[in-house]
């Protein structure tokens, strides 16, 4: 054979392979995925920071649990529903069209709090957290289709990078901003977050669904009937029951955590921890993936993310408790992005969108959980009972989900 040819060949082999361990050409479109919902993020915490403050001024101390409640139940109906949404229709869509109406609603809010109309805000609130319930398996399920195969972990990692990053950064720019400007100037901000994401969100071009074939399970409780039978998928669903529980009772005493320690000042401190841990747990699964992403690794990682919040109710110093938070913050990202990635490759295309819905369904229960325990229990019993009630709730759950149910694991389909 000539020369020529086979060096010819060589290259184009050389090339061929280095294609399929890179994006593929779908760089672009993931970078407008991951901006789309990460400036959605940042602006969620900017209208938290202004909803609290407004809140508070038309209602009074019992703004927070009302708040609470139309943030969390809202979730629950509207994830449930929208894992059959985000497989019957092209899940782009349905994130762009979830997030046009969460901006009309955002700019709602300002003129029902110059009116003063708190019945309103609440009302709007609930409402955009149902569209967000319904967008939220959507957003999951689009991953693969914005991403190659052999990138999703990077992709998941990157996308729990934003998430972890605007934990972080993203209470602390909301204060910084309203020390300078008024509440209703964050909404708007806020709105246009969501105006931004639904015009990225609808430009995207999808890869095409990847699977041969149709799914085993079909129906609106496909995502149910494939995560109870399979031990993996299971040991996921309830490590994020575990983390919306620990995390919401969590936050619901962290105000009397960084009383107890120091000052009311510090609540800060504390809450940038978590977001610092998850920052850098994102960091540590961007450069490492271990070869095999078992059931006990997650309920590990899990069980980590509950512990090191348990131990904070010893009340130790200031520094001791942002390490636990940090801690608990890195592990819990960690357990997240590699579960996504494995559910992703498991997991039909076709019914990856209703198993993304039992996944939100289980992480808001779990919120709706501790937000209950948090109301109950802290009046008569103090912060510190509080959390280690709800960490011992969440650790007997993550035991629960292991040795209850079917054992024999499910194989992964291949890639």
């Amino acid at each position: 054979m000539d020369p020529d040819v086979v060096t010819l060949q060589e290259t184009l082999a050389v090339q061929g392979r280095a294609v399929a361990t890179g994006w593929e050409g779908s760089g672009r479109v993931f970078t407008r995925y991951l901006t789309g919902t990460t400036l959605s993020l940042y602006g969620d915490w900017l209208s938290t920071v202004a909803l609290v403050v407004l809140l508070f001024r038309l209602v009074g101390p019992a703004a927070p649990a009302g708040y609470m409640l139309a943030r969390v139940l809202p979730r629950l109906v509207g994830g449930a529903r929208g894992g059959v949404l985000a497989d019957r229709f092209a899940p782009h869509r349905l994130v762009a069209a979830c997030a046009a109406v969460q901006g009309l609603l955002t700019l709602s809010i300002v003129g029902s709090a110059r009116a003063g109309m708190a019945w309103a805000i609440y009302g709007a609130v609930a409402l955009c957290q149902f569209t967000g319930g319904l967008a939220r398996p959507a957003i999951g399920a689009l991953v693969p289709r914005v991403a190659p195969p052999q990138r999703l972990e990077r992709a998941n990692a990157l996308y729990g990078l934003g998430q972890s990053s605007s934990i972080a950064a993203g209470p602390a720019l909301g204060a910084a901003l309203l020390a300078i400007t008024s509440p209703y100037t964050l909404l708007v901000i806020d709105a246009i977050t969501f105006f931004v994401a639904a015009l990225l969100m609808v430009s995207l071009r999808l890869a095409p669904v990847a699977g041969a074939g149709r799914p085993a399970l079909t129906g609106a409780l496909a995502g149910l009937r494939s995560v109870w039978p399979d031990p993996q998928l299971r040991a996921i669903a309830v490590s994020w029951f575990s983390a919306g529980l620990v995390a919401t009772a969590a936050s619901s005493v962290l105000v009397l955590v960084a009383r107890a320690l120091r000052t009311d000042d510090t609540v800060g401190y504390l809450y940038a921890a978590v977001g610092a841990g998850s920052v850098l747990g994102s960091a540590a699964v961007l450069r490492y993936r271990p070869r095999l992403v078992t059931r006990d690794l997650v309920i590990a990682l899990a069980v980590v993310e509950v512990v090191t919040l348990a131990v904070l109710t010893l009340r130790g110093s200031l520094p001791m408790a942002m390490l636990l938070l940090g801690l608990s913050g890195g592990a819990g990202i960690v357990w997240q992005t590699w579960s996504a990635t494995e559910m992703q490759r498991r997991v039909h295309p076709q019914i990856l969108g209703r198993v993304n819905a039992v996944m939100v369904t289980a992480l808001t229960i779990g919120m709706l959980v501790g937000a209950v325990l948090a109301l109950a229990l802290v009046p008569a019993f103090g912060w510190e009972h509080t959390l280690f009630t709800a960490c011992c709730v969440a650790l007997a759950v993550l035991v629960g989900g292991a040795v209850v149910g079917p054992q024999r694991p499910v194989s992964a389909p291949a890639p």
